[in-house]
């Protein structure tokens, strides 16, 4: 018993110096041979505590920064391809607006509820703001949207892409195969050439290839929009804003208006007006 409370005692005295000092070494008094190999065996399970203590560390620190990712850079702008894209609005329109979308998500309809009918409105149709939609179905999370993003532009070659697309956004509960077929009859499509292109997989490469420019532009959710001046090029133009999130309408509204008049290029507010709503840089991505 009297071995067994001295081997703790020295034990308690070795973890409280081997934690207490920085180094994490300490010096020990002399003491006899007797004790000798034993403080010897003490320090060494020290020492091993003290490297799976560490280890552990590690471990806590990997797991944290994986499930809390390093917020993405602030966005420095981005040439963005929409060569054949569905779009609405004027060619010619001085701003030019992209919507990395997903019909499965849940975010992306409550921006086509709220933001997109007044951006339309005040934006689209009267001739400011071309608006373009790229997919970017996110599968693993909603298994129908590809298949969703398909019929949509499989409606577009009978006329009828945006029906479509509202048509998707108006039921999101009915995008299997079934409520797809329901929505082209709905619309008055032609059922054998709208069967044949689902089944073809027609626009299949077209999709994969806008998921891929979104991952290149740093897209991590949707909906995500870019925004910038449309410019000559009738096939890019350059991204100069970035939205992530289903932001108010305000948010939308304050980033066109600069970037069609600058804030240096307009006057000084009148006595009691507000600045605009500032968009935040990002959002949680949508799921």
């Amino acid at each position: 018993m009297r071995n067994f409370t001295k081997r703790c005692v020295l034990l308690a005295a070795l973890i409280a110096a081997w934690f207490l000092v920085p180094s994490g070494q300490v010096c020990l008094a002399q003491s006899n041979n007797n004790n000798s190999d034993e403080i010897k065996a003490l320090i060494k399970e020290i020492q091993e505590m003290k490297a799976a203590q560490d280890a552990m560390q590690k471990d806590i620190t990997a797991i944290k920064e994986r499930l809390i990712p390093k917020p993405p850079p602030p966005f420095q702008g981005a040439d963005i391809s929409i060569k054949g894209d569905p779009s609405m609005g004027e060619k010619d329109a001085k701003v030019t607006m992209v919507e990395f979308t997903d019909y499965q998500c849940p975010f992306c309809g409550r921006a086509y509820r709220q933001t997109y009918p007044p951006v339309v409105a005040e934006y689209v149709k009267t001739g400011k703001v071309r608006y373009i939609l790229h997919d970017y179905p996110l599968e693993q999370l909603h298994p129908n949207a590809f298949k969703a993003a398909e019929a949509a532009r499989c409606a577009g070659d009978q006329g009828k892409y945006w029906e479509m697309h509202d048509k998707l956004f108006g039921d999101q509960k009915a995008l299997d195969q079934k409520g797809l077929e329901a929505s082209a009859q709905a619309l008055g499509l032609d059922a054998g050439k709208f069967k044949q292109c689902m089944d073809t997989g027609k626009f299949k490469a077209e999709i994969q290839s806008e998921i891929e420019e979104g991952k290149k532009l740093g897209v991590t959710g949707t909906p995500t929009f870019f925004l910038g001046l449309t410019g000559d090029d009738p096939d890019t133009f350059k991204a100069t804003q970035k939205i992530g999130g289903a932001f108010p309408y305000t948010a939308f509204k304050k980033a066109i208006d600069d970037i069609m008049a600058p804030p240096k290029e307009k006057s000084a507010a009148k006595p009691g007006e507000t600045p605009a709503q500032k968009p935040a840089e990002q959002a949680k991505p949508g799921s």
